[in-house]
């Protein structure tokens, strides 16, 4: 399943998603979103979090690799489309279930789907325009 992914750009859309998710839930919205999730955090849980974060991360970058390997989408345009298709189609309706029966509120719900709508965005972006190498028969 995993045959011909193309990793360097799978390891780049790691970091640059890592780095994202840095920004995002740090200066742009962290204290807002800390606000809204309404629990003060745990030190040992944060750090459990943040491992099992970036396991889903390369796990969600190597999904759209193989999503965007079997489509043939091997442009920006073609990876932005194709991403975005699979965040409308699976990440954004399983959040929109989580704040219609969890209790989340609207702002923690945007805040998380804003960074999983720019998560996809930028690994279609990456996946889409860096080519694998191609090696001669």
């Amino acid at each position: 399943m995993l045959r011909r992914i193309n990793w360097i750009a799978v390891v780049v859309a790691f970091v640059l998603l890592e780095i994202l998710g840095f920004l995002w839930y740090g200066p742009l919205f962290g204290a807002r979103w800390m606000a809204e999730q309404g629990t003060p955090s745990d030190p040992k849980s944060e750090q459990f979090a943040l491992g099992v974060g970036a396991l889903v991360t390369i796990l969600t970058v190597l999904g759209l690799a193989w999503l965007l390997r079997r489509l043939g989408a091997t442009s920006l345009q073609a990876g932005l489309s194709a991403a975005f298709a699979a965040w409308v189609f699976f990440n954004f309706t399983t959040m929109a279930l989580d704040y219609l029966f969890m209790g989340q509120t609207v702002v923690f719900v945007a805040i998380n789907m804003g960074y999983q709508l720019v998560s996809y965005l930028i690994a279609g972006a990456v996946l889409g325009l860096i080519r694998p190498k191609t090696t001669a028969p």
